[in-house]
């Protein structure tokens, strides 16, 4: 991400520790401590995250971003008479299973919950989160119809309309001018579609009605064959150089490019992604589905990484991979960041801190917070507030293939670079 402006750090007498083993943690905004630290207390942080269902490959690496958060954090803390635990839960991006689990960490006493992933989770906590006292982070939940001011529900992650802007950025400079959307049908990959589609629109393109398929959908040849039919109209009008189909899903991708391959009009044109494809590990792993991407372009855009500022987060991802197995991709990051934030907040916070003062403080520490992500400076929706994207693609790497950063796009700037 780039190094946007931010507030300073002003703390009272007290320089901000720096971890030995993670530079990233502490370099940000170590806040004195206004707890009494002579009570010994824990506090269990809550974590929901999908670890076996749709979308786990992101799941598997918050998962570990947290445990090391817990870690570090402790690490730092140690001496101060608190200490932090994670209790992270499976929600199998399943929006019934996530709001159980946040009841139930919620009747434990939890008050912070790290998640879940999906907007589609998210809606469906929101109304509990409203009525209960608990604070809510996801990291990748982005429709926009989430973004509500006053509400204890924060996103480290932009909100859908920042994202639009730069995938149609993209599109644009590449000269596409008709695009048929292909989307899966939630929350989050709706609003995406939207935002982009409305971007796209408004910058002269023409774009289709598109095909939405259910969120529970297993089987994709009716909704590839409509998606083939669309294209094929566009291609009556447009040149094939001009037509793009805009895709926003999760790890059913590599279904839906399997059955897309053996279609002439589908390969004929370029494809785009959204966040919840970027980087994908299932999609890698289905041959056919490697080969398509590979030949339809097929950049997806994740928010990104400030290259600058490496030596944070380059040590971090590595210790993520490490313990997951799998490449973290700035979500997972957000994760380590949020544990950071609410650790720092509950510092700064008496130990019968009420669910609004923690709140409070929560959104202050965010707004002077520099971490593996950047500055954490939220909007007045809670939202993160400052958004560079990375588009990534799948590459020949090696004897095989690999996601590889193939462009970036600075949303405050205006400004499309290429890799």
């Amino acid at each position: 991400m780039t190094d946007h402006p931010a507030p300073r750090v002003l703390r009272r007498g007290c320089r901000a520790a720096a971890l030995v083993a993670v530079s990233i943690a502490v370099a940000a905004t170590a806040a004195c401590s206004d707890s009494t630290g002579a009570d010994n207390r824990e506090v269990v942080l809550g974590g929901v995250f999908s670890l076996t269902g749709n979308w786990a490959s992101l799941g598997v690496t918050s998962k570990a971003a947290m445990e090391l958060a817990v870690e570090d954090v402790n690490a730092y803390t140690a001496g101060r008479g608190i200490t932090f635990r994670a209790d992270v839960r499976d929600t199998k991006l399943d929006p019934a299973t996530a709001l159980a689990a946040v009841q139930s960490l919620r009747e434990s006493g939890v008050q912070v919950v790290i998640g879940p992933q999906s907007s589609a989770e998210l809606a469906t906590l929101k109304p509990y989160v409203d009525a209960n006292p608990v604070i809510v982070v996801s990291q990748s939940s982005t429709a926009g119809t989430l973004a509500v001011k006053n509400d204890r529900i924060f996103r480290f992650t932009p909100a859908d309309s920042l994202e639009g802007v730069a995938a149609s950025a993209l599109m644009w400079s590449d000269g596409i001018r008709a695009v048929v959307p292909i989307w899966r049908g939630d929350a989050g990959n709706q609003g995406l579609h939207t935002a982009t589609a409305a971007r796209m629109a408004a910058q002269g393109a023409t774009v289709s009605a598109g095909v939405e398929y259910a969120a529970n959908a297993t089987s994709y040849t009716a909704t590839v064959a409509a998606l083939a039919m669309q294209v094929q109209q566009a291609l009556a009008t447009h040149p094939a150089g001009q037509v793009a189909v805009y895709y926003a899903g999760f790890d059913e991708t590599a279904d839906v490019f399997a059955l897309a391959a053996a279609n002439p009009a589908l390969a004929s044109v370029r494809w785009y992604g959204a966040d919840g494809i970027a980087q994908t590990s299932p999609l890698l792993a289905r041959p056919a589905a490697v080969a398509f991407a590979e030949q339809v372009g097929f950049p997806a855009p994740l928010f990104g990484l400030d290259p600058s500022a490496a030596e944070k987060w380059q040590p971090l991802a590595a210790r993520i991979k490490a313990r997951s197995g799998t490449d973290p991709d700035a979500f997972a990051l957000a994760v380590y960041d949020a544990v950071w934030v609410a650790a720092q907040a509950y510092l700064a916070s008496p130990r019968s801190v009420s669910i609004d003062e923690l709140s409070a403080r929560f959104v202050a520490t965010a707004g002077s917070f520099y971490g593996a992500t950047g500055w954490t400076v939220l909007n007045p929706a809670g939202d993160r507030q400052y958004a560079d994207f990375d588009f990534w693609a799948v590459r020949p790497a090696g004897s095989g293939h690999a996601w590889t950063r193939v462009a970036s796009y600075d949303t405050r700037l205006g400004t499309l670079t290429r890799y």
